[in-house]
């Protein structure tokens, strides 16, 4: 390893400086450089900006008397991940303009107007959110990008719905919606410290809101297809589940061990599969047919011929399985819970 002086004299010469032009640049004499280069004094401390920006080395370099390789290649990294990337946006907007350029001028000469040149242009739109947008977003990315993505999905679903005469614009950006929540909202409360309250509910309020948009997006559907089955089916179903998840759910508290918890999870399963088709009557033929196939107690062993009770019997053996199952695992647990017990 060099000392200071030493290193001082190969970059001054590296920069073709003689003793008498270093000096100058830095308003000291040249004995005070001579003085340097040969360990005798050092620079004052205030001289050091100065001295090291002459010399193309930083100030640690300079006082450390070492070129620091591994910064400089983590500079050399840095340039070339930031050429990179305007590369990348560069090609995505480029490609971009000439696709609007060319869409713009073919539909005008084909058609003598603009009709479905607004579906490339908001598509282009669309795939500018997902592929450049996330560049310039810094910071709370994981609530805009979803949402510029999603408007920009709308707006892409709305032009596309003008351009059909059509009227399921609703039915598809609630649906859109729904599958986004159910994929960001439990992220984004987990990540946030602004929700810091409310993550240790973060499960059932992100199931809360999914059951929401969910009876929502059956409304719309309903009112989309022009029945009424929301409120003798739809509803039904949607809130039996979300029941059964809230009490998935809220197992996770109690005190038992797994093995408990497992049992209690697949007898409450089994319950709540079996348990509504004893009670849910619907005037739909087809869907009463369907309903009634998991009525286990319409099952007959003992006959197993297509369209008469071979459904029955096979959810019959389906629920026995799943009983038996969760029985296992709760006298399983039991005996573990006495094994600790005891071993205290």
């Amino acid at each position: 390893m060099k000392n200071f002086g030493e290193f001082l004299k190969q970059k001054r010469q590296e920069k073709n400086l003689t003793q008498k032009d270093l000096a100058k640049y830095l308003f000291v004499t040249e004995s005070a450089i001579s003085k340097w280069e040969k360990n005798v004094s050092r620079p004052d401390i205030s001289l050091l900006p100065k001295l090291s920006s002459v010399l193309g080395v930083t100030e640690h370099e300079l006082i450390t008397a070492s070129v620091d390789e591994e910064n400089k290649k983590e500079k050399v990294q840095a340039k070339k991940w930031r050429s990179l990337v305007i590369t990348y946006n560069l090609f995505f907007i480029i490609s971009y303009g000439i696709a609007i350029l060319t869409t713009f001028i073919c539909n005008l000469a084909v058609n003598k107007t603009l009709s479905w040149f607004f579906i490339v242009l908001s598509a282009i739109i669309l795939a500018f959110t997902l592929t450049t947008l996330p560049q310039f977003i810094k910071k709370y990315k994981l609530v805009l990008i979803p949402t510029c993505f999603y408007l920009a999905l709308c707006l892409l679903l709305g032009v596309c719905c003008i351009y059909t005469n059509g009227n399921w614009f609703f039915v598809a950006i609630l649906s859109v919606l729904l599958g986004l929540t159910i994929i960001f909202l439990p992220i984004i409360i987990a990540k946030y410290s602004v929700f810091a309250k409310i993550k240790n509910f973060n499960a059932y309020i992100s199931v809360f809101a999914d059951f929401i948009l969910l009876n929502i997006l059956l409304l719309v559907i309903e009112g989309y297809v022009n029945s009424t089955w929301y409120l003798t089916i739809a509803f039904p179903i949607a809130l039996i589940v979300y029941l059964i998840i809230n009490m998935l759910l809220s197992v996770k508290f109690i005190k038992i061990n797994k093995l408990l918890k497992t049992s209690v999870i697949l007898f409450l399963i089994t319950i709540f599969i079996y348990l509504p088709p004893l009670f849910i009557k619907v005037r739909d033929i087809n869907i009463q047919n369907e309903i009634n196939d998991l009525n286990i107690f319409n099952a007959s062993l003992g006959v197993w011929v297509a369209g008469e009770t071979l459904d029955n019997n096979v959810h019959l053996i389906i629920f026995l399985t799943l009983i038996l199952t969760s029985i296992s695992f709760l006298i399983s647990g039991i005996i573990k819970t006495i094994k600790n017990k005891r071993a205290k």
